[in-house]
């Protein structure tokens, strides 16, 4: 299959390959250290799968009393997007249709340390169109422990440095996109992956930009054969190499995170598509409302639809939330409450159960419990178990969009006006 390669520092000859050689260097030279098991850096934790580090959570919670919750603290502005955590240092990010904005809140009190406001004033032609599910500050940001990055509908890609300095900006068109932008950005060695993927396949508006990290330069932008989604992007160890796995209507495609170049794709994905895909037990997983859930061998060349899905399953499967599991099980929400539980190795389903309420929020893994809020701020604890058993509950008293944050024995939640610190002291 044809694929065509823009790149802002491509040469031709002898000169193109000094410059591929000397970005592997950079790439291994100048990569962050791995962030520490309990440092949340990216949408879902730092490999993407919602998994928490060690937590020990309250057995309930519940703003209102103020039983659970260590702090919490006002915003100025909206946004779906989830905290993003290094050390002391939590990230959010806030805009509406006149401002975009960027906060860093001290994790142990939840005083805020700085806002910076970027890209002020400008505006999109034509206009964007937003869905009010979506809003103007959906996708959560990333961090490697040394900048903040984070992506606005309006097309912004900023990079702050921990004290809020400005440190690069970029823009690129989104107005294609039907409900607004809502992908996340992923950080992996010196790259920074933003996958915008907009309008039908046939319109050729559908991309994927890696950007070097410490300048915000394009190092290489390739076309995508897709529909618009809203998924996030995971980079994986298969064991024999690393791949840079996306989701979007008609192909999972996984990509060689240095280079961009394209190793295999699979069809399985119909329907607008938000849930993001995971990793677990050997296994890329990926699930999607109108679609099956679909486990996949990540060790192919080319079109292995044919050959390399382990097993695929239909289901009353999710719109919005993306799946979750432990490598024994796997967990997929639905909008509308139904919590189905598959076995992982063969895909068989174990259980499903009718939660009250609806759901835009991943579920999170801490330790052996699920941790599942509904839009209302209301939260079910159920065991990761083979049979269901919900443990215990929790309350925020505000709308939940955001999928929570784990870091340091806590969990971090944005509701729809505040951030909430929830632990045990």
């Amino acid at each position: 299959m044809a694929r065509t390669t823009r790149c802002h520092w491509s040469g031709r000859g002898f000169a193109a390959a000094c410059s591929f050689v000397l970005g592997l260097l950079a790439f291994v030279v100048l990569a962050p250290a791995q962030p520490p098991a309990d440092y949340w850096p990216r949408f879902r934790g730092a490999d993407g799968s919602g998994i928490a580090p060690d937590v020990s959570l309250p057995p309930d919670w519940d703003a209102a009393s103020g039983e659970g919750i260590l702090w919490q603290a006002a915003l100025p502005l909206p946004g779906a997007n989830s905290p993003v955590i290094w050390g002391d240092h939590l990230f959010a990010t806030g805009a509406d249709a006149n401002a975009r904005e960027v906060y860093c809140l001290d994790t142990g009190s939840g005083r805020r340390l700085w806002t910076t406001a970027v890209a002020p004033g400008e505006a999109t032609d034509p206009p964007l169109r937003l869905h009010e599910m979506t809003g103007y500050a959906a996708p959560t940001g990333a961090t490697d422990g040394e900048r903040f990055y984070a992506v606005f509908p309006t097309g912004h890609v900023v990079a702050l440095d921990f004290s809020g300095a400005l440190v690069w900006q970029r823009h690129f068109p989104m107005h294609e996109d039907i409900y607004g932008h809502a992908s996340s950005p992923v950080v992996h060695g010196d790259l920074l992956y933003v996958q915008i993927d907009l309008g039908k396949p046939d319109i050729g508006k559908s991309h994927l930009v890696a950007l070097d990290r410490l300048t915000g330069q394009t190092v290489w932008d390739i076309p995508r054969p897709v529909q618009g989604s809203w998924t996030t992007p995971i980079v994986i160890n298969t064991g024999q190499r690393e791949e840079l796995i996306t989701s979007a209507k008609p192909w999972v495609i996984a990509y060689n995170p240095v280079s961009g170049e394209e190793y295999w794709r699979v069809n399985c994905i119909e329907g607008d598509s938000a849930p993001s895909p995971i990793f677990a037990n050997g296994l890329v997983i990926v699930a999607n409302i109108y679609a099956e859930l679909t486990a996949i061998r990540p060790d192919g060349q080319g079109d292995v639809t044919d050959s390399h899905v382990a097993w695929s399953v239909r289901g009353q499967l999710p719109d919005i939330c993306s799946p979750l599991s432990d490598g024994k099980l796997v967990f997929t929400l639905a909008s509308d409450g139904l919590l189905s539980c598959y076995d992982a190795a063969q895909g068989e389903l174990l259980w499903t159960e009718n939660l009250e309420g609806r759901f835009r929020s991943s579920p999170a893994l801490a330790g052996d419990k699920l941790v599942l809020f509904s839009e209302t701020g209301d939260a079910f604890v159920v065991a990761a178990a083979r049979e269901f058993r919900q443990l215990g509950s929790g309350r925020l008293g505000e709308a939940v969009y955001s999928t929570p944050a784990f870091a340091a024995g806590r969990m971090f939640v944005r509701g729809e006006k505040h951030l909430f610190c929830i632990g045990q002291g």
